[in-house]
């Protein structure tokens, strides 16, 4: 990672040895308990702003705000004239404003207004709608069962992967840290130890459907785990491996789904398309929104709405004017 002292500017000395303690503090006390995901976004768009600031000769921070807030006007200039879209720049500000404040450093998003507003006027100017993952909808997850065979342990882990992904509405990170123990059986719930909209650190809970514990029951005879976690690595020989299934393991399960082994529909499906799959398919079924948004443990109906808008635009006002 590009050196951060070697493209900042801080003058005064005691300020210049509590940044570098207080990134050492986060390093040790912090890092590790992050979510994965949030954690990959913050230190590779920080360090896309400090190879930034290395190319063109800028200070990435300074204890005088003025400084580092020419520097982030500036870098926002260019990513506002690349191809990166509105929530990708919103996300990469995000990593810089974090970063000030490990350093405690002063924010110049905080100081100055004309900042704030010369960023909010000129994002309203980039498309702020994000390409929505394709849906695996209960008709699609249909067709795709078919296609899992009985006898791989491969597809076995793979058919019960994406059947709980569907139930449950779980990002691939609850996905990859559910237990054998988090499986309620008598409930019908699975419970994930992590949501990333659980502040406090309480966890949630999904649905298993018994279509699904069945689909759970065969992996767990034909794998022989017993405990621990449930989505597991295999090696080449197929050999069950203690560590469990990270992001992007998962990910590369769910983009084979649209290839020659399985469907075979050159669609291309990521981590969020059984989320997005079942919040069309209980729209397509009219199931109540307050429902909706429960099953996908949201705290607003904002994506449920946008999940399902496609659909919801066939039972809109205009639909039998003409």
């Amino acid at each position: 990672m590009t050196d951060l002292m070697s493209v900042s500017d801080i003058s005064d000395e005691t300020v210049r040895s509590q940044v570098l303690a207080n990134l050492e503090e986060f390093k040790h006390d912090l890092l590790d308990d992050m979510a994965s995901n949030t954690k990959r976004a913050y230190l590779s768009d920080f360090e896309h702003y400090l190879s930034f600031c290395l190319k063109h000769g800028l200070v990435s921070m300074s204890d005088d705000w003025r400084v580092t807030k020419d520097t982030i006007k500036t870098y926002f200039v260019s990513l506002m004239a690349s191809d990166l879209k509105n929530a990708s720049i919103k996300r990469k500000l995000s990593s810089i404003k974090f970063f000030i404040g490990i350093a405690e450093l002063p924010d110049p998003f905080k100081h100055s207004k004309l900042l704030r507003d010369f960023i909010t006027n000129k994002l309203k100017k980039k498309p702020a709608a994000q390409t929505q993952a394709n849906p695996v909808t209960a008709e699609v997850l249909v067709a795709l069962n078919e296609t899992f065979n009985p006898l791989s342990l491969l597809d076995i882990r793979n058919k019960l992967l994406v059947n709980l992904a569907f139930d449950s509405l779980f990002r691939a990170s609850n996905l990859a840290e559910i237990e054998v123990a988090h499986i309620d059986r008598e409930h019908g719930s699975v419970f994930a130890s992590y949501s990333k909209t659980d502040q406090e650190g309480q966890g949630s809970y999904g649905y298993i459907s018994p279509k699904t514990i069945i689909l759970l029951d065969e992996w767990l005879n034909a794998s022989g785990i017993t405990e621990r976690f449930i989505f597991r690595t295999l090696s080449p020989k197929q050999t069950v491996q203690q560590k469990t299934m990270g992001y992007q393991a998962i990910y590369k399960t769910f983009k084979n789904f649209g290839g020659s082994r399985y469907l075979d529909n050159k669609i291309s499906y990521s981590c969020h398309s059984t989320r997005v799959g079942a919040t069309v398919s209980m729209t397509e079924q009219n199931r109540p929104l307050i429902k909706i948004i429960q099953a996908g443990n949201w705290k607003s109906e904002r994506m449920a709405i946008r999940y399902g808008q496609r659909t919801n635009v066939a039972k809109g006002g205009m639909v039998d004017i003409i």
